[in-house]
């Protein structure tokens, strides 16, 4: 499609930026926090065409309270016409050149408008936007399922086949678009959103065009319009009619493997819904009939919804006759926080601190990962440090019991975490970070253990690094797990990363200290007072000044993200952050900083490289390694490997092209993380040194 439409101008002051449409009925139980992730946009510039199609619960008092409130909100009350003439109705009385719809029981990011409105004013030829959407449970809780999008441009066929964009609460258009094909077709409420795509794309003026980031959270259904999957089929059958009134030649050409796809979504859609097994069985045989070759047209899809479908309906009857005269287990979310009777009294609770700072967009998958783990006795205590976007809400939404959310003002990672303590129960204590994930059993392996080592107080695993999108990059965290000194964590900090810490209350307490920084006298364990390098402080102080040790178990059981924003990326503030944790450290320990201070110097500014180079940043990667070994010349001889391939790299990256460098790097990374997997297999198969009782002071002279 070729590009087309004139630039956004910015409307005149009295005219808003956007228009949104949202139909309503009886929606009143999801209602209000929807329309609280509507007023926390950052785009402010909007008004809500409200339009209530008939609603009995009181949805419309809800929206006209607020609409009191917030004079941007409009009301607009019909008789039950349905979505589509809802729809219709709300764009005829919008005023903006950029209209977005939103059902009532969906959310936005708190950047949804602001990033699509950007997006569009920058494109004349754009005519319609749509984002990543992440999944809902019907209770609103988050399932960690994020809906792919298309890899190539979009084209008039894609759509008889599925939804790229998911649902229409994903849409940002311009109103002229939809001046120009018309409205939805008023007699459909099924497949009415791709129609209505479908009829933008053979028009050929606009492109429909994806943003690659989360920005709608989709809530799926258990009942009503979006369960019945009879009606969704009949539904795409009316889109196909539809179609082939301006596309004859398009549908006959496409029909039987649109069909075939289309019926395949419906037989994964209904092992979602949890609907009887022969109801997904027979939409899978009829896309097959429609058409056989699906499986060697997209196998591993095919393959993977067949033996889905198939295999429940063989195991479903077996798992009946076996739960047969027993009662039935009780639903994840009725679960009590803590395991049955039998094992809780042998599973110690442990208290999982999770802070939270405007993570709306990966808070979710780290609560599963902790939800998801192999030791059930838990307590998760979520630190809302301030946010401003829809972290908070996601994170309420779980009905485990066990997710409680604590809010305070900003004080900063150290400060969230302390909080967390200050409200934890649990012997012991668990961190963390809310973009970071552990996998299942990371929880379990650390309380045996500690358990089994007594003399240990504080367990941390190896991390693999993923990256925005939480893919796995291959490459590990792999320090050393023994013989943990306070020169090392000062030089090295084995420890790595927040997520990674396990340790016992009685660590905790062996480092309170009291202060009144915010009006009264607290307990604080971690120091308020840094905003970076927070943990080395916190790990120098437990070596130092505690008799309990510190070790390392060999699996990665972290998985630690890699951001190019935030605190971690601005490498002069942590720089000096780390430096003030020497000055701190020198007042009660400065025989340590007087022996190994430059050494420390020298390892961090290398460190600082190394992190510099991979945010793309070479030429300051290439000062810091010249300024490590101004600091500390040994570093050739201590670690002449590492150095050198740190200044390699980082001189590489000022001189070669861009393209060039990275497909160096990348094979690089595949040889260092297949290295480093090899020696964390054979650190896992070899026996740990043996452990002595009590503790181990360091000897500092």
């Amino acid at each position: 499609m070729h590009a087309a439409g004139s630039p956004i101008e910015t409307p005149p002051p009295s005219t808003p930026r956007v228009s949104v449409v949202m139909p309503i009925h009886n929606a009143a139980s999801v209602l209000p926090q929807t329309l609280r992730s509507l007023q926390q946009q950052s785009l402010t510039d909007w008004e809500l065409i409200a339009v209530d199609d008939g609603s009995t619960d009181g949805s419309a008092a809800i929206v006209s309270d607020l609409a009191r409130q917030d004079a941007r909100i409009q009301l607009l009350c019909q008789s039950n016409a349905g979505v589509s003439l809802s729809r219709n109705r709300g764009v005829a009385a919008s005023r903006a050149p950029l209209i977005a719809f939103l059902d009532a029981d969906d959310l936005w990011h708190p950047d949804k408008l602001q990033q699509h409105v950007a997006r569009h004013e920058h494109d004349p030829g754009l005519g319609v936007s749509f984002a990543r959407v992440e999944f809902l449970t019907p209770s609103g809780r988050p399932t960690g399922q994020v809906a792919s999008q298309p890899r190539s441009p979009l084209r008039p066929a894609t759509f008889l086949y599925e939804n790229p964009t998911t649902t229409t609460s994903n849409w940002v258009l311009r109103r002229e678009v939809f001046e120009a094909v018309g409205g939805f077709v008023a007699a459909m409420s099924y497949s009415e959103d791709l129609e209505w795509l479908l009829r933008v794309a053979c028009q050929g003026r606009w492109r429909i065009d994806p943003l690659d980031r989360v920005l709608t959270y989709y809530r799926t259904s258990d009942g009503g319009l979006s369960a019945s999957l009879e009606r969704m089929d009949r539904g795409w059958l009316r889109l196909v009619e539809e179609a082939r009134r301006y596309a004859p030649q398009m549908v006959d050409q496409h029909f039987a493997r649109a069909q075939a796809t289309h019926l395949r979504y419906l037989a994964r859609r209904s092992l979602r819904l949890n609907i009887a097994p022969g109801v997904g069985r027979g939409f899978m045989v009829r896309a097959l009939r429609s058409d056989p070759w699906l499986l060697l047209r997209q196998p591993r899809r095919t393959a993977l919804t067949m033996v889905a479908v198939f295999g429940r309906s063989i195991l479903e009857p077996l798992r009946r006759r076996r739960t047969d005269g027993h009662a039935a287990p009780a639903p994840f979310a009725a679960e009590s926080p803590t395991v049955p009777a039998a094992s809780s009294s042998t599973e110690p609770l442990v208290s999982v601190v999770v802070p939270l700072f405007n993570s709306a967009a990966t808070v979710a998958a780290s609560l599963e990962s902790v939800l998801a783990q192999t030791h059930h006795h838990l307590e998760i205590l979520v630190v809302d440090d301030g946010s401003t976007d829809a972290g908070p809400a996601i994170c309420r939404a779980y009905q485990d019991p066990r997710v409680q959310v604590i809010q305070q003002r900003n004080r900063g990672l150290a400060g969230a975490r302390n909080t967390g303590i200050r409200h934890a129960h649990g012997s012991i204590l668990a961190f963390l970070d809310s973009d970071d994930l552990w996998m299942p059993q990371k929880i379990e392996r650390h309380v045996a253990h500690l358990r089994s080592h007594p003399e240990v107080g504080v367990s941390y695993s190896r991390s693999a690094f993923i990256d925005a999108a939480g893919r796995r990059l291959g490459i590990y965290q792999t320090p050393p797990l023994h013989g943990i000194t306070p020169e090392l964590i000062l030089c090295r900090n084995p420890i790595s990363n927040g997520s990674c810490v396990v340790l016992r209350r009685e660590v905790l307490d062996g480092i309170r200290f009291q202060a009144n920084l915010y009006g009264s006298t607290e307990c604080y364990w971690f120091d308020d007072g840094f905003r970076q390098s927070e943990d080395i402080e916190c790990w120098l102080r437990i070596a130092l000044q505690t008799e309990w040790r510190i070790e390392g178990l060999p699996e990665a059981l972290t998985l630690y993200r890699v951001s190019s924003g935030g605190l971690s990326a601005n490498i002069e503030k942590q720089f000096a952050s780390w430096q003030r944790v020497l000055d701190k450290t020198a007042g009660y320990a400065p025989e340590l900083i007087r022996r190994h201070g430059d050494r420390a110097l020298g390892y961090q500014l290398r460190y600082l490289a190394r992190r510099s180079i991979r945010e793309g940043q070479p030429h300051l990667g290439v000062k810091l390694a010249h300024q490590a070994l101004e600091h500390y010349p040994r570093l050739w001889r201590e670690e002449p490997i590492r150095t050198l391939i740190t200044l390699t790299a980082a001189h590489l990256g000022v001189l070669l092209p861009q393209g060039l460098y990275r497909l160096l790097e990348g094979l690089m990374m595949r040889i260092t993380g297949l290295m480093q997997r090899l020696r964390m297999d054979r650190s896992t198969s070899e026996p740990a040194p043996p452990s002595h009782p009590g503790g181990t002071r360091r000897d500092l002279s």
